[in-house]
């Protein structure tokens, strides 16, 4: 009787820590896995050696690690930013999404989903070489950028042509834009013209004014690759001409007609930049949610920007 009523008991309490366990949701998980893609991978199989595979991690544990990176217990600059906002529900949907892969890999994970297109930086190392022949105006030093950079890869890519499209490409920007982008968001919420950004609070915090230089003139250094994005009419109406009715000015002003920006007005490039983040920027710069540009140009204009708008300009500047 004893061992029928232990049998019961065991079998409650196991059900239980199955039932606590299996509770995230793994298509849910998938969407929001986005931001992770860039460090493990889409399918939870990293490219870079440094960073983990969560492919067939148990669930538990992989909860555990985020839960233990939000409140501290575990210390790690680029974790904990990406922890701060994520609720149970979350970490529970993140590791139901990776476990659902099998561990081993890139081959076994995209057999099981069907999806046969592994991220470049899985299948082909990245060549870096740096321009020598350009001369930077803010004292930066892309030799010393280069290794300064190594921790940049994950979301911008090696040369600084992210794979993830809702991650800017540095590659080709300005040395001094570039500078300019993370002194303000190292200074944060804490001035007018600060940029804030989770994720790149805790990258840049520890930066010095030099380090800031020597990444510029890295990634000002390499050549970007092409963008997603496809000509549009209106886009390119709007980009030369502006509208004057509504009162929208050019765009071609700032940025120039092939979309490289003015490098030492801090005009920053645009050409070649996947449709996802232009668009991001755009709607950030009409809600007010960035403020960092100068003198408010960024905000007048996109305020007065419809979404067909902002949709329209952000595939014809990355067509450029």
């Amino acid at each position: 009787m004893k061992k029928i009523i232990l049998s019961v008991l065991f079998g409650l309490s196991l059900g239980s820590m199955q039932t606590a366990v299996a509770q995230g949701d793994a298509d849910a998980g998938k969407a929001k896995s986005a931001v992770c893609a860039a460090c493990h991978g889409s399918t939870g199989t990293s490219a870079i050696p440094m960073y983990p595979d969560l492919a067939g991690q148990k669930e538990a544990y992989i909860v555990k690690q985020l839960k233990a990176f939000k409140d501290g217990s575990r210390t790690d600059p680029t974790m904990a930013p990406m922890a701060a906002g994520l609720s149970e529900a979350d970490m529970n949907d993140l590791a139901a999404y990776f476990s659902s892969f099998p561990w081993g890999g890139v081959k076994e994970a995209a057999a099981a989903t069907g999806d046969t297109s592994a991220p470049a930086a899985a299948t082909a190392a990245v060549k870096v070489e740096i321009n020598t022949n350009i001369i930077f105006h803010n004292g930066g030093n892309p030799t010393v950028g280069q290794t300064k950079a190594a921790t940049c890869a994950a979301c911008h890519g090696a040369d600084g042509n992210s794979l993830v499209t809702i991650y800017p490409k540095l590659s080709g920007q300005g040395a001094g834009y570039i500078a300019k982008q993370l002194a303000d968001f190292k200074a944060g919420a804490s001035s007018e013209s600060g940029r804030v950004d989770p994720v790149m609070a805790g990258m840049v915090a520890g930066l010095s004014e030099q380090d800031m230089a020597d990444l510029g003139a890295f990634f000002a250094s390499q050549k970007i690759s092409k963008g997603n994005g496809k000509t549009n009419e209106l886009g390119k109406k709007l980009y030369f001409s502006g509208d004057s009715e509504r009162g929208i000015s050019a765009c071609v002003a700032c940025h120039t007609a092939n979309g490289k920006g003015v490098s030492q007005a801090k005009f920053p490039a645009v050409a070649s930049q996947n449709v996802e983040y232009l668009t991001a920027q755009l709607q950030k710069f009409r809600s007010g949610d960035r403020t960092n540009d100068n003198n408010s140009i960024m905000r007048k204009t996109a305020v007065k920007l419809t979404d067909t708008d902002i949709e329209a300009l952000a595939q014809f500047m990355s067509s450029l």
